[in-house]
């Protein structure tokens, strides 16, 4: 997929459920048709989540971007354990994105003592492949103002987590995003905007995982975190919802090209569980 074009579905892949998703565990699946014959790290592999902004393809990731409110509406990639392996080190090297004119973008400016952190959507941590695939990161197309309470705290723990999911499972598909919501959950206007671009402040950040093992086993989880300026209490399950419940926030229909049944058993549950590295590597059992 080329840059600011429209999100296209991918691929189409056909599969019948074998047994339901069990809360916190994953859910045997086979495939019946062979598989359209498409690369095994597309990040768009599961269909492209829908609200149509600019979209953005580094082939690391694929960003949907608000150019209203200069943020990502969400932010796609794909995981193996082994693009995990690499020591390369933060390159730091923030910049506005070249492929976004001016009046549609974030500029170093807006975030510059605005005490927000420029948080990154697809994490520099799984990244470390390459230089390039690092430095792909810091474009601020990839970056939403995060409070450092969350950006340096539990949200930086979750990206750590998901790792670890990531090594135990072997493939994690990763929508990362944001949202303004009222206190109702109603999706309005941002609340507050920084710098002279206005670059939107999202109230809450979320995370929706689909997890594939090597035996065709699969999970999904999902995680809203509030935007805010404490440290936010418990651990990561205390933000978990089912992917249902957050398309149902955010207004964005997750991996689409799944199989329904497999859809409605997986996205429909509540993880009780989380980390789940040691369930994931037994398959569920």
């Amino acid at each position: 997929m080329s840059r600011n074009t429209l999100c296209v579905i991918l691929v189409l892949v056909a599969v019948v459920m074998l047994g339901g998703c069990r809360d916190g565990e994953l859910s045997t699946v086979e495939s019946t048709t062979s598989p359209a014959p498409v690369a095994d790290d597309d990040n768009l592999l599961w269909g492209c989540a829908g609200r149509q902004g600019t979209v953005l393809d580094n082939d690391y990731f694929v960003i949907n971007h608000d150019n209203q409110w200069k943020i990502p509406l969400w932010v796609a990639y794909y995981l193996s354990d082994a693009n995990l392996v690499g020591d390369v080190d933060r390159t730091d090297d923030f910049r506005p994105d070249p492929d976004l004119s001016p009046g549609v973008r974030a500029e170093l400016t807006d975030y510059a003592g605005s005490g927000y952190d420029r948080g990154h959507n697809a994490p520099a941590g799984a990244f470390v492949r390459s230089e390039e695939a690092m430095s792909s990161t810091f474009v601020l197309s990839n970056m939403s103002p995060q409070t450092p309470q969350l950006n340096r705290g539990r949200w930086k723990v979750l990206e750590s987590e998901v790792r670890d999911l990531v090594r135990a499972v072997g493939k994690v598909w990763i929508f990362t995003g944001n949202v303004f919501m009222d206190d109702d959950s109603v999706l309005v206007d941002p609340l507050t905007t920084i710098g002279t671009n206005e670059v939107g402040v999202p109230t809450h950040c979320f995370k929706a995982l689909l997890a594939v093992d090597d035996k065709g086993v699969f999970a999904a989880y999902a995680f809203l975190m509030p935007n805010m300026a404490q440290s936010l209490p418990g651990t990561s399950i205390d933000y978990a919802l089912s992917v249902d419940r957050l398309e149902a926030i955010t207004g964005f229909d997750f991996f689409p090209l799944l199989e329904d049944s497999i859809e409605t058993a997986c996205e429909g549950r509540l993880p009780l569980a989380w980390p789940v590295t040691d369930l994931l590597v037994h398959g569920g059992d």
